[in-house]
């Protein structure tokens, strides 16, 4: 009887860890991002600011090689802020939503130019098909190393001017691009489950369109000032919503 009682306990403990698993699995494979048809979708749109006092200034890179390529400094692009205080290269974006327009299939680029990442910041779509070609327009070698939460995505050598390397980008967050070679290089692509984020240009302006009728949390990201929550922002069927990113 002791022995039947060990082995049901057993069945049911590995019942219950099966059933967890599986719901566990649910849970992860429904919060997929969902395709559908968009129509009369709303928008929202805006601009993002330094609101605090005196604007940081950028930095300025000191090249330790190939300055008779690339000089002998380049600006970092951490703090590109105009004389309004308007910032360029903000990520704005959707936090949670499940479904919407379909995934655009251009993939993401990332060049190799005068010993810099160009762009230095943009955004992309992460998932199954979602690709980010790697490039090196330069007649020196570089390598391109790619973090995500300090994890290794990718860590390609371009060695030749016109290398390039396509790889799939499956997951999602803030990417982090380096050059081992050149430790001066660094750029970002933030990489969304889904096609809702936007990037902020020169004027501190950004859209993001054809989104369904809804509430959505909408939240903002800059590689100096960090990431900062915009609030929950109510989108009508073909209407557009305005907020504006504030960062001190």
């Amino acid at each position: 009887m002791k022995k039947f009682m060990v082995v049901l306990i057993a069945i049911v403990v590995a019942f219950a860890f099966i059933s967890e698993t599986d719901a566990k699995k649910k849970k992860k494979k429904k919060s997929k991002y969902k395709v559908i048809e968009v129509t009369d979708g709303g928008s929202i749109s805006g601009m993002a600011v330094f609101a605090g006092g005196t604007p940081p200034k950028d930095e300025v890179l000191t090249l330790t090689s190939e300055q008779s390529l690339c000089g002998d400094t380049l600006p970092a692009r951490k703090y590109i802020i105009n004389g309004n205080n308007e910032i360029k290269n903000v990520v704005v974006y959707l936090d949670g939503i499940k479904k919407g327009k379909a995934i655009p299939n251009s993939p993401v680029v990332i060049d190799n130019i005068k010993c810099a990442f160009e762009p230095h910041v943009s955004v992309g779509v992460s998932g199954k098909s979602s690709t980010a070609i790697i490039k090196n327009s330069d007649p020196v070698f570089h390598n391109t190393h790619s973090y995500i939460k300090g994890r290794t995505m990718f860590n390609l050598g371009l060695p030749d001017q016109g290398s390039q390397v396509e790889k799939k980008m499956r997951k999602p967050g803030i990417m982090e691009v380096k050059c081992d070679s050149h430790p001066w290089m660094k750029g970002y692509v933030f990489f969304a489950p889904h096609p809702y984020s936007s990037l902020t240009d020169a004027a501190g302006k950004f859209s993001i369109e054809d989104i369904p009728a809804g509430s959505y949390k909408v939240k903002a990201w800059h590689e100096g000032f960090g990431e900062i929550e915009l609030g929950k922002v109510t989108v009508a069927a073909g209407k557009a919503t305005s907020v504006k990113a504030e960062f001190n």
